[in-house]
């Protein structure tokens, strides 16, 4: 059965990092119809989408999303 290895980052976010074909699949651009997800590892870094450029501006919120200070 083919296999879906995904990456952890610190975020949060799951991101698929390599889809594995099954033997009876290689060298075609099939794939089997149940495919097995499985962790492949965790990440120390945050994804690209939660990632802010240097000159951002910073926002502080409270719990409910108020923000606090700019």
């Amino acid at each position: 059965m083919c296999k879906s290895r995904y990456i952890m980052y610190t975020c949060g976010c799951r991101k698929e990092m390599e889809f594995i074909q099954c033997p009876e699949r290689q060298g075609t651009n099939v794939k089997c119809n149940r495919v097995i997800k499985e962790w492949g590892r965790d990440s120390t870094n945050y994804c690209s989408r939660h990632l802010v450029k240097p000159d951002a501006r910073v926002k502080y919120t409270d719990q409910n999303g108020v923000i606090m200070e700019e």
